[in-house]
């Protein structure tokens, strides 16, 4: 029997395994980039083409599907409080709010008491 991967270069004339060749090599690319995990899946039907007279098989179609699943980077997520009639909020809908004011402009004291 002939080895499998003798027998993916020469399914469709090499473009598949041309094709597995690409597509694994973008899979590593991605996964070294995203640091996430990814997946090269192959599929490879056969089915009968054709049948003797005595109902034998002689004659296969092979179609190999292939699917690349590469990773997605991690999405970030962002943190909301939810008010009371069920909208998000920055603040939180039972926390005062402090009056905070700009100093930087205030004029400094001229002289300083010792204690």
């Amino acid at each position: 029997m002939k080895a499998f991967s003798l027998f993916i270069v020469e399914l469709n004339e090499g473009t598949t395994n041309a094709a597995l060749s690409a597509d694994f090599a973008e899979l590593l690319r991605t996964v070294q980039t995203t640091g996430r995990a990814g997946s090269l899946t192959l599929k490879v039907k056969v089915a009968p083409a054709t049948r003797s007279n005595s109902g034998s098989v002689d004659k296969v179609t092979i179609t190999a599907d292939r699917k690349l699943e590469l990773p997605k980077p991690e999405q970030a997520s962002d943190f909301f409080w939810l008010t009371e009639d069920g909208e998000t909020s920055r603040n939180h809908p039972r926390q005062q709010e402090l009056q905070l004011r700009d100093v930087s402009t205030a004029t400094p004291p001229s002289t300083f008491k010792e204690a």
